[in-house]
């Protein structure tokens, strides 16, 4: 079953530009991934510290899996001291639409 996540980070003042560069940078590592069949960077409209983030995954396994690879981890130790706090994650489960898995 397809695994979609949407994640929600609040950086410092002034910090959002250099968080969205560290995940852009970040999700390259998915490009040859086929069990990512989306990540989406984007930045709010009306909060100037406020970075979103969409995944779809095949699965949550293949998602865990993938966090797990260990080029992954310097982009983390750079973006969390950016961070206002962890990022707020919400797990949905898709009911169907373009570009789910089938």
């Amino acid at each position: 079953m397809a695994h979609v996540l949407i994640n929600r980070l609040t950086t410092k003042p002034g910090k959002r530009r250099q968080v969205v560069d560290i995940l852009l940078e970040s999700g390259r590592l998915f490009d040859d991934n086929p069990a990512c069949r989306l990540y989406l960077v984007g930045e709010s409209t009306d909060d100037p510290d406020l970075v979103w983030v969409l995944d779809l995954w095949t699965s949550q396994e293949a998602h865990a899996e993938a966090l797990k690879a260990p080029e992954l981890q310097p982009f983390v130790k750079q973006a969390l001291p950016l961070l206002e706090g962890m990022p707020e994650q919400l797990e949905v489960r898709p009911a169907g639409g373009k570009g789910l898995p089938g």
